[in-house]
């Protein structure tokens, strides 16, 4: 059982964390600031006129999406053990249950969508720079029909990843400001 079900399923008295703790807050919204950046420095590398600048935005796009992928890992294994909030408890189950799958969607796809771009560089014959340090050892060699298959699916998904972001942020203005809960306070830096 995983720490989401253990605290939804107390009773509201024996839940008493009503905040994410710093760790998660922290992750949260640097996992953000990672995809902003990344979808910033790819849709850069479409517009700007030079061959190396559309280069260099694109290796900050793959080092970018790697980091994503690292903070994610750590994210759920922090979160495995950390306290949860709980949704209300008068909330719908519907509304449970979406709020739930939008997350691990969002999880899963901040796992797939790195994977799948190091999958389509490596099958282009190229590796991953990590910001210029040193290549991440390849996973695939060159292979043109799975470099076109993964490229098309990263695409898709990263359509997909923005309209699941876009919901997941709507959600939190929706509790804060209709339904007046502590849903996106739980996520909020604590004021002094």
């Amino acid at each position: 059982m995983d720490a989401d079900a253990r605290f939804e399923a107390a009773p509201e008295s024996a839940n008493l964390v009503t905040s994410y703790d710093r760790v998660l807050k922290g992750i949260h919204w640097a996992s953000l600031l990672l995809v902003a950046i990344s979808y910033a420095a790819v849709w850069s590398s479409h517009v700007v006129t030079g061959r190396e600048q559309a280069m260099l935005l694109v290796q900050l796009h793959r080092s970018v999406g790697v980091s994503i992928l690292v903070l994610t890992l750590f994210r759920l294994a922090w979160r495995w053990n950390a306290r949860i909030p709980a949704l209300p408890i008068e909330l719908p189950l519907i509304q449970k249950l979406a709020a739930r799958a939008t997350e691990y969607a969002l999880y899963g796809l901040l796992l797939a969508q790195p994977v799948l771009g190091i999958l389509h560089t490596n099958a282009r014959g190229q590796g991953v720079d990590f910001f210029f340090i040193g290549q991440l050892p390849r996973v695939v060699g060159a292979d043109k029909v799975l470099a076109k298959q993964a490229m098309a699916v990263h695409e898709d998904a990263g359509y997909l990843l923005l309209v699941l972001i876009a919901v997941h942020a709507a959600a939190a203005l929706f509790h804060h400001f209709i339904r007046r809960d502590d849903v996106l306070k739980a996520m909020l830096p604590r004021r002094r």
